[in-house]
């Protein structure tokens, strides 16, 4: 018998696009995979009644399981609960916009079946795309073990949609942190790359839609900054100078660009600031790159 592979989809909000999220894992060549839809909706809400209405197709396909939290909890918490309830040997996370390529299961589990410690996991090739416009391919991408651009939240992996998994490893590293609502993902890589690796499949096997309906505020981006940067303190100590001055200042270009989104130009002038120091070169270039990628994005170019 033929692994199964649990995808965990989470739902918040307007369930406009999930179906098209569901109708990829229902294209899967690969036949062996149950889907756990976590609906994270407070029960009161307009979302939690459409959510439940674009779900009433699906109860009669038993590969499709449909949970509803009690309250509003976050993204963490309904990955947990999907996490808690999969049967399967593989794990593999699907946000409600984004989509998988038809052969995106059957490749990854390909990938690992097999495969030796530490390689625990799987990520992929990504499009992103921005209201119907291909803006960026990612394809350049390795295997190997992340931790320290983990810590800098600068480790490509595009998208929580990107991670397939031993469930096994899933479990012993306990889930995600419920505490966190933004960066959950690479609070929870930066555990996994303490002890395995990420093998990569440069292949476009996942699509995902940045709506730009859930952007944080310029505060609380920065309150999600300290809260990461305090929890692994330790992980930090342990690096070398270079290395930590290159976490920090990525750090600091990661709320450069979300002031620069906001409009703020005080707040753009301070981090990028708070990066020169660390890593003057490297934050000029990531700079002109910031403002780059805007023109291109008013052009209609596509960004590797």
């Amino acid at each position: 018998m033929r692994p199964k592979v649990s995808v965990i989809l989470p739902t918040y909000g307007d369930p406009a696009f999930l179906p098209r999220s569901i109708e990829s894992v229902l294209q899967q060549s690969y036949p062996h995979w149950e889907l756990i839809v976590v609906d994270d909706n407070d029960p009161a809400t307009e979302a939690r009644r459409s959510t439940g209405a674009a779900m009433t197709i699906y109860r009669e396909d038993g590969r499709i399981c449909y949970l509803q939290h009690d309250r509003n909890r976050n993204g963490a918490a309904a990955r947990n609960t999907g996490i808690a309830r999969a049967a399967g040997e593989y794990i593999a996370f699907l946000d409600s916009d984004d989509e998988y390529a038809p052969q995106r299961l059957e490749r990854c589990l390909a990938a690992l079946e097999g495969a030796p410690d530490p390689w625990a996991g799987v990520y992929t090739g990504c499009e992103i795309w921005q209201g119907g416009r291909l803006v960026r391919r990612r394809t350049h991408i390795k295997s190997g073990n992340f931790l320290a651009e983990t810590l800098a939240a600068a480790f490509p992996l595009s998208s929580g949609s990107n991670l397939f998994l031993r469930a096994g490893v899933v479990r012993e590293l306990g889930g995600f942190d419920e505490n966190f609502r933004r960066h959950q993902d690479y609070e929870f890589l930066v555990r996994y790359f303490r002890r395995y690796s990420l093998l990569a499949l440069p292949e476009v096997l996942l699509t995902k839609h940045e709506l730009g309906t859930n952007r944080p505020s310029l505060e609380a981006f920065q309150k999600t900054k300290r809260q990461y940067l305090e929890k692994y303190r330790l992980e930090l100590a342990a690096l070398g100078p270079a290395q930590r001055a290159a976490v920090y200042a990525e750090h600091a270009l990661g709320l450069q660009a979300a002031a620069l989104a906001e409009g703020r130009p005080g707040a753009f002038c301070c981090f990028t600031a708070r990066a020169l120091v660390r890593r003057p070169g490297y934050t000029l270039i990531r700079t002109a790159k910031l403002f780059g990628r805007r023109i291109l994005g008013r052009s209609g170019r596509v960004e590797a």
